[in-house]
């Protein structure tokens, strides 16, 4: 896995944890505050979750201050980007923001994994 794309990786996983944290509060477009408190705990600990997996891939690839800015970079520029495209394309953001964010946290998994056999 070349380091480019498992920077790229590391980046897009965020779309996941972004995802679920926006459908488990009161949005516009996918949100439902009224689904209790349950939904938005497993959201804070996906985030937190995806987070310490984002920083820890980074940082085995590009080194630790990269690496700490790649994750907090990446949810800063694509959770504004998502909350664009949610409210431009509700449906089709989601489906797509999801398949990224799973590929994401695939490829951070791999390239920790071939990492740490090298």
């Amino acid at each position: 896995m070349t380091h480019a794309l498992a920077l790229a990786c590391a980046a897009a996983a965020c779309l996941l944890a972004l995802v679920r944290w926006a459908q488990a509060t009161s949005t516009r477009s996918w949100g439902d505050a009224s689904a209790g408190s349950q939904p938005q705990r497993k959201a804070w600990c996906l985030a937190l979750g995806t987070l310490a997996l984002q920083t820890t891939a980074a940082s085995a690839i590009a080194g630790p201050a990269a690496g700490i800015a790649i994750a907090l970079a990446s949810w800063m520029v694509l959770g504004w980007s998502l909350v664009l495209a949610m409210n431009q394309w509700p449906q089709g953001s989601l489906l797509w923001a999801r398949r990224i964010g799973i590929a994401g946290w695939a490829g951070c998994v791999l390239a920790l994994t071939v990492h740490a056999l090298a």
